[in-house]
């Protein structure tokens, strides 16, 4: 079993736990479509590494398409502060690279090389590997900050982002969110805040 996938069984194992002991939802934190919809890993291969089926690491071929699907999921999911879609030309310009680059990177023309990724991906918000992962790993990845919001707890996180960050309040746009989604909010919004930290 690769390292990845046993990396990942700790954290669903980890999930389980502390979800069971929190009496919160488990099936909201594990949700297969919201998680492949963050991570660009397909639903169904998403639904299968949950379930704790193995999944093989990809080919050198299959890594390559990984990194157009990935591209090409970013480009196609991204808005601008408009709620505009953003161009090629825009992409290119912020990152240093050429349009054709960015071009073949998202249509899935012959692969570029990789030396402008670090930077598509971080235009973007994501982490380098987003675009490299194999499935196990973009999955681990994106549920660390459920397993950092279920370690600490909701009034834990809430003093954290206050504290911490300077945050005032978090609307939730008249919603009434559940005990599980205010953790999983909460726990989102600090990793996020915290990868700005970094840059």
């Amino acid at each position: 079993m690769a390292e990845s996938v046993l990396s990942l069984a700790t954290t669903l194992a980890r999930i389980r736990a502390l979800a069971k002991e929190r009496q919160l939802d488990l099936d909201e934190i594990l949700d297969a479509r919201a998680l492949a919809a963050r991570t660009g890993v397909p639903a169904e291969v998403t639904a299968a590494l949950l379930r704790g089926e193995e999944c093989t690491d990809p080919t050198p071929e299959e890594a390559g398409e990984t990194v157009h699907r990935r591209a090409a999921f970013l480009y196609a999911t991204s808005r601008d502060a408009n709620g505009r879609p953003y161009s090629v030309a825009d992409i290119a310009a912020a990152i240093g690279a050429p349009p054709g680059w960015v071009d073949h990177l998202v249509s899935g023309g012959p692969l570029p090389h990789l030396r402008h990724c670090e930077e598509f991906a971080a235009f973007f918000g994501r982490e380098p590997a987003f675009l490299t992962d194999t499935p196990a790993q973009a999955l681990d990845r994106a549920l660390q900050p459920a397993v950092r919001s279920l370690d600490n707890g909701p009034g834990d996180l809430l003093a954290e982002l206050t504290d911490h960050y300077g945050l005032v309040s978090i609307s939730t746009r008249g919603r009434t969110l559940s005990r599980t989604q205010e953790t999983l909010l909460l726990g989102m919004i600090t990793s996020m805040l915290s990868a700005e930290e970094v840059r």
